[in-house]
């Protein structure tokens, strides 16, 4: 099982991309896919607190894929990622460095196929190369 991690500051943002992918690849047991935008009290921001629960209640996951839109999201999960107590979970956990939709579409696909680290990190890293 893996999980990926939508961050970003509108909850709009990543419910819509949840729905997209889930509707894309259809929804398979062993990918879990979470939306982690926006505040707890529905503002636009970001919640590293959130995003640290979310790992933590995903520990069973074998690979724990995050993606982000801009600056301040990946710092909330740079600082969602030094909370998490377990060193053991913490090196599961991967925040990619891409497209946020993009990114996270063809990781999820890729999720599919081979969900392994090494994987889904070189299918993200071409599609970023491609654009550039």
């Amino acid at each position: 099982m893996v999980t990926i991690i939508l961050v970003s500051h509108s909850r709009k943002i990543t419910d819509g991309l949840k729905e997209m992918i889930e509707e894309m690849t259809g929804r398979y047991d062993h990918i879990h896919i979470i939306s982690a935008g926006g505040t707890d009290d529905g503002r636009l921001g970001t919640d590293p607190i959130f995003i640290k629960d979310q790992i933590d209640a995903h520990k069973n996951s074998e690979s724990i894929f995050l993606f982000a839109d801009i600056g301040s999201a990946v710092m909330s999960i740079e600082t969602a990622l030094e909370l998490v107590e377990e060193d053991d979970l913490r090196s599961k956990c991967m925040y990619i460095d891409g497209p946020l939709v993009e990114g996270a579409f063809v990781g999820a696909v890729q999720c599919m196929v081979n969900p392994t680290r090494e994987a889904v990190l070189r299918e993200v890293t071409k599609l970023k190369s491609d654009r550039d």
